[in-house]
Formats: C-alpha cells, structure tokens, sequence
C-alpha cells in the first residue's frame, strides 16, 4: 500500500492531521515528547498550515493514499539570527498498515528536499528514541549521523528512554 501523494498540508487537512497525530501519540509514546492530550486543537493546526504555506519557517508535509492521510512529517527552521542556518525534523510518522512500502523514506527526503530550498540553511537535524531500531535505520540510510546520545530525555509512566541527536549537513551532496 504506498501513498500516492506527499504534499503540503493545508488547513483543509487540519481534522484527518490532528488525528493521526493523536494516533501517533497513543500507539507510540515512547517516539515523541508530547502527550496526546498536549496536541494543539484542530483550528489551531489549521491556522499553522495556513501561516506556513510559503513560509521558510516553518512546513508540514503529508502522505496521502487516495484521499487518506497516512503519514506526516514537520520542519521548523530556528529564528534566531545565530541559529537560523538549522532546522528541526518533527513529528515523523507513518501508519502502521503503510510502514516498510518505502512510504517513510519518501516522506523523509521531500522535507529535507523542500527544507533545502531555504536560503542559508546548513542543517537538519532531529532525536530519535535509541529503541527505535527502524526509524533510526531510515534516518542514517538518508544521511543523517549521530551527534550524541542525551539520556533519559522522555519519561513515560515510570520507563524513561534515551534519545539519539542526528545530524543532516546539507552542504554534503
């Protein structure tokens, strides 16, 4: 089952992305550093996909199989002077019933692709939890290479989990 679309999200996607997020939250709490009742309303999402289309600040992509959100990937470029030559990868995540269809991978290098089109950027980079063995896999095959590993970074219920910092430098080919 591959998607056949990834495209920016637009606010008419706001509803079908606030809840593949929270699905996303509920089924891998260990993977992100929210909690599904922390997740913005969906007029809040709305109003952000309507500020960032054309922005450089910040995007959301999604994948789209038919007419059905399946996968979703955010990028937010750093605004202070000293750190705008940065952005984070965000919020990455593929439906189950969509994973190991090269799905991920594609979503993936559409963000660092439009992320590269950003005047002056130099970096992408995100956290990945140590025991996500195939996310992580994903992003080292895209170029991305661990710069540190921070420690007991996200608590859920009493198990904390290590993550893992990688690095992208877009001035590599």
């Amino acid at each position: 089952m591959a998607a056949n679309t990834i495209r920016l999200m637009t606010p008419a996607d706001a509803a079908a992305y606030h809840a593949l997020r929270i699905r996303a939250l509920r089924e891998h709490p260990e993977a992100f550093g929210r909690s599904p009742e922390e997740v913005d309303r969906v007029e809040a999402w709305a109003e952000y996909f309507r500020v960032d289309a054309g922005a450089e600040l910040d995007f959301t992509l999604g994948a789209f199989a038919v007419d059905v959100l399946v996968g979703m990937v955010g990028c937010h470029r750093e605004r202070l002077v000293k750190h705008r030559h940065t952005a984070v990868i965000w919020g990455m995540y593929v439906a189950p019933e969509h994973r190991r269809t090269g799905l991920g991978r594609r979503l993936l290098l559409a963000a660092v692709e439009r992320a590269r089109t950003w005047r002056d950027l130099k970096s992408l980079w995100l956290d990945v939890t140590t025991t996500n063995r195939d996310a992580r896999a994903l992003y080292d095959s895209c170029g991305f290479r661990t710069v540190a590993i921070k420690p007991r970074t996200l608590r859920v219920g009493a198990q904390y989990h290590d993550e893992e910092m990688m690095m992208l430098d877009l001035d590599q080919p």
